[in-house]
């Protein structure tokens, strides 16, 4: 009996290190993907910003930061929109640009399917 469980916590032990390593692989490839989604989408094409998008990683966390390293703070203002003053001193506000939801909302949906596929096929 006492091997039995030995054999069961091997099998369990390579099991984890299994799915960390699917998990780890699935989520740094679709990070990746989400920063060239968001270069193509950017509503400034061009530029630094746009060309900005990158990928952090975290190692002890496991944890993939997809960011625009070039403008950081322009973000939340083409996200959200913002105010502004025009020329006759008149406060408007920016129409909301949105680029970033979607593609988080794409990458969270695409990180659980190929999680969910890698553990399924092997």
């Amino acid at each position: 009996m006492e091997d039995l469980t030995v054999q069961v916590a091997e099998l369990l032990d390579e099991y984890e290190e299994g799915l960390d390593d699917a998990v780890n692989i699935e989520m740094h490839a679709v990070a990746k993907e989400a920063a060239e989604k968001l270069k193509a989408t950017s509503p400034r094409k061009t530029g630094e910003y746009a060309q900005g998008w990158t990928v952090k990683n975290d190692f002890d966390n496991k944890t993939y930061t997809v960011y625009n390293k070039a403008k950081p703070s322009l973000t939340h203002l083409l996200e959200n929109g913002h105010l502004e003053k025009n020329q006759f001193g008149v406060y408007g506000r920016t129409e909301a640009k949105k680029h970033i939801k979607p593609v988080e909302e794409w990458a969270i949906e695409e990180t659980v399917e190929r999680i969910t596929k890698r553990l399924n096929n092997g």
